[in-house]
């Protein structure tokens, strides 16, 4: 192996001369008095291997370490070590001996040279590894460096594993990657708060996306529906009108031949009633009883006369009801002319002009009111609308309606009257009345009103004062519609006083014919003739009538059909306007009318339920969205980046821990080994003070022969520095230097410890090289080679000494 042959110094620190001292193998000593330089030996080893700090070989600086002089002595101008390694097993690649020399200037330059070469520093370091040396490794103890052991912490001691196990590269790495670690975990936290706010966005815009979306799909079902309901409407609006239009061209063609055929009885009547007139004219020339027949034939004109007025009045009165006010539904009934139905409530009634707004007022609704007979008639009249889908109409039946007497009115404000005692009717009509204007009374004005309580109160201005207290009032805008009833009144007592009339006509007539006697067959004849005319006329007058009544009939049906025409033609040109706004709209629905609506009002209650929606979500949600992603996949790449770098600290960590552990395995058994020996005994042993944690502090236990065990902090003087020696010896052993230099050791041991470490060196001197510098007589005693080192005139010198037995 690699061997320290000799070492070489001039003009360094005490050693002004060039000198050489050989080192055989073994144990080799270096001794002498205190302050003959014999320590600048080790010095010049520590110079010589590199050291750049000029304190660790006791120098201010480096220009200190040459010689400064002495009394008869002047200072070198440079110094210079060298040091010859013993190569022969090539364990350094080169030569079989290699020269390392290092040259100091008093100006402070330093020259490096292997084999006479001048080198970097660099280059001699890289060299010296190769044998393991240095000038900071631990084959070189220094004086205080057991000191320093046994007043290092924990930590401290541990700190030597680390730098003995190389960990420090590892150190570096870990910290590197916990740096770019925090680095990459500050960006993650800042791209996963980014990331997070991105995100709540993105939930947000999604669900407005989802409303917009709803509603753009309800829109678009709602416009579908409401365009297939207008196409239909419009369809429907084109039927009818072409059913209307046939309809009153239909019934129009009716109406003119009725015209026509009423046109041609009015002339063929005219005609037989003039022969009528001649045939009697006729009779009465040829009667004998001339008078009798003159006053017949005048009361059989009367007759005549009157039935005519019945058939205008009784016409007149339909025509009245039907004009009475009464809306299209109420007119058709009307028209009707089925027996039991009477009219409406305000066409049956007599109303005083001064009472006209109170009345009406009074009605109300019930004016339109339909009076009939029976429940029967009122149910096929019910019937009768509803098979015609005309609408709905209120009716009042006589047999069952419910009335009652009003109650009596007992307060002290002045009333004008009971409304139903202000009006006139026919006395069969009295329940409907009762049943519209039981407890209703009319007075002056609202203030009246205000003060009676319990009943249904009307003023002459038209404000209403209900039983329950609600109030109904303001100005009342009179509706200009005719009041038949007091004509219709008028024209039936007409009636009912020319029927009366013709009865007694009829008697007179009676009697009269009674007195008639003995005609000429003459006159006989012409008097069947007359019969034969008279049954014809009648006849046609009969017919006239139908044909009146027909062509009334007919007038009212096409008025009704012009005007659903007008109203059809009016919807027509809303729904084409309103479906105006559809034409984007191609398919359409088939569903019946009913469905279509039903499905608009389901759509536009679910377009209600979303409330308000913002349509640019949509598109917002698609740019949201890509950037979310985006930020997501930049964190996915940062959070592999840092699983990344957390797998390079794990690996980091594992190799660290490794080589640790298996750095401190190796120095433990050494210092348990190096402590038995050198106690004769005892036992040794490092623990870390947590188990497995490397970075806990580094335990020395020692238990010398017979004692128990001892943490180093709480040993004696003696039993600190056996141990700290100890555990030096055993980093010594584990770095496996060539040569190893130990600098006053023993200094502050006893004779007994001082044994225990000469004997120990003297062992371990066999398989490795020795260099001690001491003054203790017992290490000297053992040494294998001494070297004597006396200082003169400020210079040292080296002599060897001849040991006894040698």
């Amino acid at each position: 192996m690699v061997r320290l042959d000799r070492i070489t110094m001039q003009g360094f620190k005490s050693f002004a001369n060039r000198i050489t001292i050989p080192f055989p193998s073994g144990f080799n000593v270096i001794a002498g008095p205190n302050g003959s330089g014999k320590s600048n030996v080790i010095d010049a080893l520590t110079f010589v291997l590199g050291t750049t700090s000029a304190r660790t070989i006791r120098a201010q600086k480096l220009q200190n370490l040459l010689f400064n002089g002495a009394r008869d002595r002047k200072p070198a101008d440079f110094c210079e070590v060298s040091i010859y390694l013993d190569n022969n097993d090539g364990k350094i690649p080169g030569e079989k001996e290699l020269k390392v020399t290092r040259r100091i200037t008093r100006s402070g330059i330093s020259v490096y040279k292997l084999n006479a070469h001048t080198v970097t520093r660099a280059k001699v370091l890289d060299i010296l590894s190769y044998a393991n040396l240095s000038s900071e490794g631990y084959n070189i103890i220094m004086q205080g460096d057991v000191t320093n052991i046994i007043e290092m912490s924990p930590l401290g001691r541990r700190s030597i594993i680390d730098e003995i196990s190389g960990i420090m590269e590892f150190d570096d790495k870990k910290e590197k990657a916990v740096r770019e670690l925090d680095h990459v975990d500050l960006k993650v936290r800042e791209n996963m708060i980014v990331v997070a706010e991105k995100q709540h966005l993105v939930v947000r815009l999604k669900q407005e996306k989802e409303s917009a979306e709803r509603y753009q799909e309800l829109n678009t079902e709602l416009r579908k529906s409401k365009a297939s309901l207008l196409k239909q409407r419009l369809e429907n609006a084109k039927t009818k009108l072409k059913a209307f239009d046939k309809d009153i061209g239909e019934d129009s063609k009716k109406f003119d031949t009725l015209e026509k055929e009423f046109q041609k009885i009015e002339s063929d009547l005219d005609k037989k009633e003039a022969s009528l007139k001649k045939l009697n004219d006729d009779i009465l020339n040829k009667s004998r009883n001339y008078e009798i027949m003159r006053k017949i034939d005048s009361i059989n004109t009367d007759i005549i006369r009157r039935k005519d007025k019945i058939d205008i009045n009784e016409r007149e009165i339909t025509r009245l009801r039907s004009s009475s006010g009464a809306d299209n539904v109420v007119q058709t009934v009307l028209n009707l002319d089925r027996p039991g139905i009477y009219g409406t409530v305000a066409s049956l009634i007599e109303i005083p002009k001064r009472y006209d707004i109170a009345l009406a007022v009074a009605m109300g609704r019930h004016a339109n009111d339909i009076v009939v007979e029976n429940d029967d008639v009122a149910a096929f009249c019910i019937k009768y609308l509803k098979e015609k889908k005309l609408g709905r109409a209120r009716f009042i039946p006589l047999n069952k309606i419910k009335s009652r007497p009003g109650k009596e009115y007992r307060g002290k404000e002045t009333i004008i009257g009971y409304a139903i005692d202000l009006i006139k009717f026919n006395k069969k009509y009295e329940k409907a009345m009762q049943y519209v204007l039981t407890d209703t009374i009319v007075v002056d004005n609202i203030d009246i009103a205000r003060r009676i309580n319990d009943f249904r109160i009307v003023t002459l201005d038209g404000d209403l004062v209900e039983k329950s207290g609600a109030m109904i009032g303001g100005f009342y805008r009179k509706i200009i519609r005719p009041s038949y009833g007091a004509e219709l009144r008028k024209i039936e007592d007409e009636s009912e006083r020319l029927k009366a009339e013709i009865d007694k006509f009829e008697k007179d007539l009676e009697k009269l014919k009674g007195l008639e006697k003995e005609e000429s067959a003459d006159v006989q004849k012409l008097q069947q003739l007359k019969d034969q005319e008279e049954t014809i006329i009648n006849t046609m007058r009969k017919r006239r009538k139908e044909i009146y009544e027909e062509r009334l009939v007919l007038q009212n049906k096409v008025g009704r059909s012009r005007i659903e025409k007008a109203k059809t033609e009016a919807n027509l040109d809303n729904v084409q306007i309103e479906y105006g706004d559809y034409k984007d709209i191609t398919e359409f629905y088939t569903f019946s009318e009913d469905e279509l609506q039903e499905r608009t009002r389901r759509c536009i209650i679910e377009i209600n339920k979303l409330g308000a929606v913002n349509l640019r979500a949509i598109e917002e949600y698609q740019i949201t969205h890509v950037e979310f992603e985006e930020l997501r996949k930049k964190l996915d790449k940062l959070l592999e980046e840092k699983e990344a770098i957390m797998n390079v600290v794990k690996d980091v960590e594992q190799k660290r821990f490794s080589k640790f552990m298996e750095t401190f395995t190796a120095i433990a058994l050494n210092f348990s080994k190096i402590y038995n020996d050198m106690t004769g005994g005892g036992i040794g042993r490092l623990r870390l003070e947590e188990e497995n944690n490397i970075d806990s502090g580094l335990a020395i236990e020692a238990s010398p022969v017979g004692k128990k065990v001892l943490n180093l902090d709480v040993m004696s003087g003696g039993e600190k520095t056996l141990t700290s020696l100890s555990f030096l010896f055993a980093i010594m052993q584990h770095s496996a230097s060539p040569f190893y230099v130990l600098d006053e050791i023993d200094a502050a041991l006893d004779k007994a410890n001082t044994n225990k470490i000469a004997n120990l060196i003297q062992n371990y001197s066999k398989n490795v090289q020795f260099i001690v510098i001491t003054h203790n007589d017992i290490t000297i005693a053992q040494a294998d080679n001494v070297f004597g080192v006396s200082m003169e005139s400020g210079v040292s010198k080296i002599f060897g000494i001849k040991m006894p037995g040698e």
